[in-house]
């Protein structure tokens, strides 16, 4: 592996440890590969001991949630298929198969624990509608302070490509989020990160300390994937490099061994990647937490340098020119002159009102829009710099 940034800096101990024994509010994923043995079955020896160490924490005033992949997993199963189809109708039957049999084990699982479970499924547009975005965190912290452990997965028997997460590693990013966790672990089928595939190279070497992730980092990165599962290592990467950013600190562990004890005592367990801190609202977090942009505006130098290093707020006479269409209130990707993506925020106009007023000055807008209209295209409050 390239040594780049994200590998350079020293573990830290002091660091781990502390994130880690002060975590509380804590989400935990486990992909298809590791909830599933090849039987295609829940690991129900496995997963007990993880839910006991659950329930060994809800004593000490821990809170947990859980994003379980493994619907669609178990429709193959009971459907007898060994390979995972292509056609979404099928999957999507698949997964309305295997959805009630998932809910099913869990609920078994942690009945023995002595804990209750609650379904929450989600898809995409809880991301990119804000009000469903603060129904659904609602509805989660309202189980958890029912004592109740929410059992998170993707909706796949509706959703489509436009609705998907495309895999449960970004939705665990997005349920660490509505839950404001402090600690999010992936747990995966390698004991943390490696600068080569563990499967393949007998060299290969864990990587325990993260300072950060850059995109340096995903160039490096050897994927492995089966026929059950959708996500891989650079996956994992996505969703702990936006839970890092928005303050959550990230572990990523080894899901058939699973030592959730150790890795809360601050143990050298899997991967650790450190927690950035920064204060953003939560308005800010569900607009950085938005992927899916639905167009681009472009502006020029002088209106970089007010967004990004002034913290102003984007006004008509910097814009150059928009890019797809959108409606006003819609999340928008701000670009400079070189085509990079610089920010992100939320458009007070629609793109075809930018593109009447774009250059002109805030004092023009009520005579060539009218009344009603802000005076900035994006305000500072609503607008995060990447």
């Amino acid at each position: 592996m390239k040594k780049n940034k994200a590998t350079s800096s020293a573990p830290d101990p002091f660091l781990r440890r502390n994130v880690l024994q002060t975590a509380r509010k804590i989400v935990l994923k486990l992909g298809t590969k590791v909830l599933l043995s090849h039987h295609h079955d829940i690991d129900s020896g496995r997963m007990q001991k993880l839910v006991d160490d659950v329930a060994f924490f809800r004593q000490a005033g821990y809170t947990f949630s859980i994003v379980t992949s493994g619907a669609v997993g178990l429709g193959m199963n009971i459907m007898g298929l060994e390979k995972r189809p292509q056609d979404l109708k099928k999957i999507q039957a698949l997964a309305a198969i295997g959805q009630n049999m998932l809910m099913q084990k869990w609920s078994a699982i942690f009945k023995k624990s002595n804990l209750r479970v609650g379904q929450i499924l989600l898809t995409y547009d809880v991301i990119e509608n804000r009000k469903r975005f603060l129904y659904a965190r609602d509805c989660l912290n309202t189980l958890i302070d029912y004592g109740i452990v929410p059992i998170v997965n993707e909706n796949d028997s509706v959703a489509v490509d436009e609705l998907k997460f495309g895999d449960n590693d970004l939705l665990s990013a997005l349920t660490a989020h509505l839950m404001d966790a402090d600690l999010l672990v992936l747990f995966t089928d390698t004991d943390g990160l490696y600068d080569k595939n563990p499967h393949f190279s007998a060299e290969a070497k864990k990587i325990s300390f993260l300072q950060e992730i850059d995109d340096s980092l995903f160039q490096s990165i050897q994927d492995s994937r089966n026929n059950l599962s959708l996500g891989g290592m650079r996956s994992k990467l996505m969703a702990a490099q936006l839970a890092s950013r928005s303050g959550t600190g990230v572990v990523i562990a080894n899901g058939f061994s699973p030592d959730l004890k150790g890795i809360l005592k601050g143990e050298n367990t899997g991967t650790f990647i450190k927690p950035v801190e920064k204060n953003l609202k939560n308005k800010k977090k569900w607009i950085f937490f938005n992927q899916k942009i639905k167009g681009k505006i472009f502006i020029d130098r002088g209106a970089e340098d007010a967004v990004v290093h002034h913290r102003k707020s984007l006004l008509p006479g910097g814009v150059i020119r928009t890019e797809k269409q959108f409606d006003e209130g819609s999340v928008v990707g701000i670009f400079n002159q070189e085509n990079r993506l610089i920010g992100k925020g939320i458009s007070y106009f629609s793109s075809q009102d930018i593109e009447k007023i774009k250059g002109r000055k805030t004092s023009h807008i009520k005579t060539i829009l009218g009344e009603g209209y802000y005076e900035e295209i994006i305000h500072r409050d609503n607008l995060i710099i990447l």
